[in-house]
């Protein structure tokens, strides 16, 4: 039975500076202005933010088409099927922007 051993000296890592920078970035943990973090948020938050008003507008538009669907003259099982559609419709829109309210508000803390 053959034993392997370690060829290499077991060095130890340089100690952690903490005014010296993370993993290699360039600023310091305690300069916040520097810090790409608070950027990247900032930029995240005002994706969602357009994203939000977007989408919105689309609801919008979506909830009055619904609503006009249902002032059409129309009566049999298709209308009925069609009408409960275009309410499953507008409860779907009702909760994405429930959701998306409170994705707002999470990204904003």
């Amino acid at each position: 039975m053959t034993m392997y051993r370690n060829s290499y000296a077991a060095t130890a890592p340089p100690p952690i500076d903490p005014f010296a920078g993370l993993a290699g970035n360039s600023f310091t943990p305690f300069g916040y202005d520097q810090c790409p973090c608070h950027d990247a948020v900032e930029r995240s938050r005002n994706l969602i933010a357009v994203h939000q008003r977007s989408t919105l507008t689309q609801s919008d538009n979506a909830t009055v088409v619904a609503s006009r669907a249902k002032t059409i003259a129309w009566t049999g099982k298709a209308s009925d099927l069609f009408r409960t559609r275009m309410d499953r419709v507008v409860q779907s829109i009702l909760l994405l922007d429930q959701d998306m309210a409170a994705t707002v508000a999470i990204a904003q803390r």
